[in-house]
């Protein structure tokens, strides 16, 4: 069983990713709507991104909903911003609020190393990435073949909807 809060190997690289929009610190929590091999992670954005990734009526509360294609391994769950220093990948640079890529990640070669005739997780995509993506109340985890950006969109509701529409 893959366990994201073992002790992270040294390889294990904690890179910012800024072409996704910053996670907002004070609003709802993400969403998520996944199928067997596609996760879409919908979540508010920080209003330092509004203008990045706008414009936005003044009425709007702008979510983004990024896809994660091939995907293994998601979780969503503890720790939150006010704990998150015990997550394994703290010391290696993973902060709050944001959106990071794990280069040579040890949970990718943990994945990696599962026979294949025992799981079809080791039949998968042949390029795994490792992302995580840290909001007030929890953190994000998902190893998967890459992300796209879908969509930032002026509220909530409407990010849920095409996640919806495009985990089908």
């Amino acid at each position: 069983m893959v366990n994201t809060f073992d002790a992270p190997r040294q390889e294990d690289l904690v890179v910012l990713l800024d072409s996704v929009p910053h996670p907002a610190a004070d609003a709802a929590e993400p969403f998520i709507v996944a199928s067997d091999r596609r996760v879409i992670l919908t979540y508010p954005i920080a209003e330092s991104d509004f203008e990045r990734f706008g414009p936005f009526d003044p009425d709007d509360d702008p979510f983004c909903a990024v896809l994660f294609a091939d995907t293994v391994f998601h979780r969503l769950g503890p720790p939150g911003d006010a704990d998150l220093m015990i997550h394994p990948l703290a010391a290696q640079g993973l902060s709050g609020y944001s959106v990071h890529e794990v280069v040579n990640s040890s949970l990718c070669a943990e994945i990696a190393a599962v026979p294949a005739g025992s799981t079809s997780i080791a039949a998968a995509a042949p390029a795994r990435r490792h992302f995580v993506i840290t909001f007030l109340e929890s953190t994000f985890e998902c190893v998967a073949s890459d992300y796209t950006v879908i969509g930032v969109f002026g509220a909530g509701e409407i990010a849920s909807r095409e996640a919806f529409a495009l985990v089908r």
